[in-house]
């Protein structure tokens, strides 16, 4: 039997060009009718092999993929594919339960913005590593550290901004802050990150912890941190480190770019 093109196209929901495309790349093959109208048609087994693509398509193979599967008549080449593209799967199942955890986790962050923000309350800081990449609005970074930059910046949602910001300048109403990337402890080890001579880890502390809303009005740390600095201040904690933040929400970039920040300031 005989099926033209459109016929074939609407039947498998595919566009002409589409399936022109399965043509060049090896997977179909098309024939011309002899009568001389020029239309090109396709057999019940080119249906059945544009079938066998999709659901390698839908599996996660490449048209090249596909092609070389379609056409071997190898057994150990398909065994070969298949284990491969399995690995693959479940490297990728793994990636998304993380990011669905980490998604679940800031979606809670934000459902308790109402009760946290700007209160204090004595914690533990979870560890976590940085990669430092800017002074104020310095650059630090070398050229020849922009692809390790790249690699953290893909490792996206896992990294967020986090910004560090030294006390002591604090105290005496300076802003001395260092931007960087950041990521928690368990998704550097999901990921196989390291400390480094680029890559400081912070190690789990004791702290003091707030959540802040910054915005145009309070942009410089000493006005979104002078309710930290007062309270210790107040109760004559022993600061032991700089207040280091993350960054999980940011919002209306157009008028005010307003941002939420954790904070975590190291205490005795």
């Amino acid at each position: 039997m005989k099926y033209r093109i459109g016929v074939v196209a609407k039947l498998l929901g595919i566009s002409p060009e589409g399936l022109r495309l399965y043509e060049r790349d090896g997977i179909l093959e098309s024939r011309r009718e002899e009568n001389g109208s020029g239309y090109r048609y396709y057999e019940r087994l080119d249906i059945t092999a544009l079938l066998r693509a999709r659901a390698y398509q839908k599996y996660g193979f490449s048209l090249k993929e596909t092609e070389s599967l379609i056409n071997t008549d190898d057994i150990d080449q398909i065994v070969d594919g298949y284990t491969r593209r399995s690995q693959q799967l479940a490297e990728e199942i793994a990636r998304k339960r993380r990011m669905l955890d980490y998604l679940n986790k800031t979606s809670a962050i934000i459902e308790r913005l109402p009760e946290e923000l700007w209160q204090i309350r004595r914690d533990t800081r979870p560890g976590l590593y940085r990669f430092e990449f800017m002074k104020g609005d310095e650059l630090m970074l070398k050229p020849e550290s922009y692809g390790d930059f790249q690699r953290w910046v893909s490792m996206a949602p896992f990294t967020f901004p986090s910004q560090r910001n030294e006390w002591e300048a604090l105290t005496e109403g300076r802003d001395r802050s260092f931007s960087a990337l950041g990521m928690m402890e368990e998704d550097a080890a999901a990921l196989g990150v390291r400390e480094s001579e680029l890559v400081r880890y912070f190690p789990p502390c004791s702290c003091l912890y707030t959540v802040v809303r910054i915005s145009r009005e309070n942009a410089s740390c000493d006005k979104y941190l002078a309710h930290l600095r007062e309270f210790v201040e107040r109760e004559g904690i022993q600061v032991t480190g700089d207040p280091v933040a993350r960054t999980f929400l940011s919002m209306n970039k157009r008028d005010d770019y307003t941002r939420y920040r954790q904070i975590w300031l190291p205490v005795e």
